[in-house]
């Protein structure tokens, strides 16, 4: 029996405004019901490009030098209708771009409000699935709140109500713990019979039961399927750095039981006491919405602390804010926080020898904002870099990287370590802490407890 093409790509390429380079998808690639699809590659190899092509946001939405062929039911994605493209659900790779209401509630419910779905219908939706999912406790809560984990989770659950025949999920579980990850996976496994899934993702393990085919797209381009055996689903980083970073222990840090909530709210953070020293790097773990990145905007004064955490012997409310950021900085979860130029080697103030190590080097002159995720997350710390801080505090800095940037990633960070900088990081990916670092904590009912991952 003939397979209908739900999606059918030939020898598509795209050149964003403002960017100098075009990114090329050769070949053919059919997409049928029922196929959950791992779409693999190097970072800035086009995946995500594929994904808002297959959306029709390219070029509907964004604009720029097109060739090739995409077709969404025999017909070109450039001529599908708002209507049509409401089948294909997207969930983007950087959680803020793609929240609009206030609140978590309103969040859930806008599309089905523009569906003009009954009120009492709508309401009963939204529940029902914030209840499976175990987020009731936030629909009253701003979006702007939520840490990022959360905002991801809110956006899948905002496509699902909707029920799109397409799923195009471009890294799903980046800001996910594992747990939250898992119960990802298995909310998708739920919605995803006779549907198209479309996942790109760098944590493979997570998705080995769903997916039935794998496609690469190469270092030049090309598409083609693959199979992986049991080590490649579940990969994984040699330890970079196996001996003690700082043999004689200085203090550069130190939180001394503090206690923290938002106005009132309940408390957050209970009883925190950490130890950083000189040249040292600490991993810190948690789950969704424990207070993590609060804790970093503690640190770095953002939020005002009282005399609970030192830096080199003195509180951090009383150092003049410019020493403070210049011996403290801080990695946003989302990498576009950083930029203010519109090139990359202004970014970096023409630090060739940091950009070729980020793997920057090939796009000095396009804009930050033209990268894929995966490039602006080492641009925002190439960044930080360049200041030459004292203190790093890294909030997810693996997001958007594969493998073997990863490695560099840690590379890097190991070999500033070994010169004296001290590292705080926040991760949900423990393959990666365990190749960096020698203490782990974990953020859990309030308070930081030492663990092993």
């Amino acid at each position: 029996m003939t397979k209908t093409n739900v999606f059918y790509l030939k020898d598509f390429s795209f050149q964003y405004p403002f960017s100098k380079q075009k990114i090329e998808i050769n070949g053919e690639l059919a997409i049928h019901h029922g196929e959950c699809i791992l779409l693999k590659g190097a970072s800035g190899s086009g995946k995500s490009t594929l994904l808002m092509a297959l959306k029709g946001l390219i070029p509907h939405l964004i604009h720029g030098k097109i060739t090739g062929e995409i077709l969404f039911h025999n017909k070109s994605i450039r001529a599908i209708s708002a209507e049509e493209s409401l089948k294909i659900g997207y969930l983007q790779q950087n959680p803020d771009s793609q929240l609009i209401c206030h609140t978590v509630f309103d969040e859930l419910a806008f599309g089905l409000e523009n569906l003009s779905t009954p009120r009492e219908k709508i309401i009963q939706l939204v529940t029902d699935i914030s209840q499976k999912f175990a987020v009731s406790h936030l629909l009253e809560r701003s979006v702007k709140s939520l840490s990022g984990g959360q905002k991801q989770i809110i956006n899948l659950l905002a496509i699902l109500l909707l029920e799109p025949e397409v799923l195009l999920l471009d890294e799903p579980t980046a800001f996910l713990d594992p747990d939250s990850a898992y119960k990802l996976v298995n909310l998708i496994k739920e919605h995803i019979a006779d549907k198209v899934v479309v996942i790109i993702e760098h944590n493979y393990h997570y998705f080995q039961p769903l997916v039935n085919r794998v496609i690469n797209i190469d270092i030049n381009g090309n598409i083609h399927e693959e199979k992986l055996n049991d080590e490649d689903w579940n990969q994984s980083l040699p330890v970079i750095n196996p001996l003690p970073f700082n043999l004689e222990h200085k203090t550069l840090l130190k939180i001394d039981n503090l206690n923290f909530n938002y106005d009132n709210s309940e408390i957050l953070l209970e009883k925190i006491n950490l130890d950083i020293g000189k040249g040292e790097i600490i991993g810190i773990i948690g789950k969704n919405g424990a207070g993590k990145s609060t804790l970093f905007k503690l640190i770095c004064g953002i939020i005002p602390s009282k005399n609970q955490i030192i830096y080199n012997s003195q509180p951090v409310g009383k150092i003049a804010k410019k020493q403070l950021w210049n011996d403290i900085s801080l990695l946003w979860q989302n990498p576009e926080s950083h930029f203010i130029h519109n090139a990359v080697e202004m970014e970096l103030n023409g630090n060739l020898e940091l950009a070729t190590e980020l793997g920057l080097d090939k796009h000095l002159k396009n804009n930050p904002f033209c990268l894929s995720e995966g490039q602006k997350r080492r641009l925002s710390l190439g960044i930080i870099l360049n200041k030459k801080p004292q203190l790093l505090l890294l909030d997810e800095p693996t997001f958007g990287q594969d493998l073997k940037n990863k490695q560099i990633l840690g590379n890097i960070l190991v070999k500033i370590a070994n010169e004296g900088t001290s590292l705080l990081i926040i991760s949900h990916d423990p393959d990666f802490l365990r190749s960096i670092t020698k203490k782990t904590y974990q953020l859990v009912n309030k308070s930081l407890e030492p663990c092993i991952i």
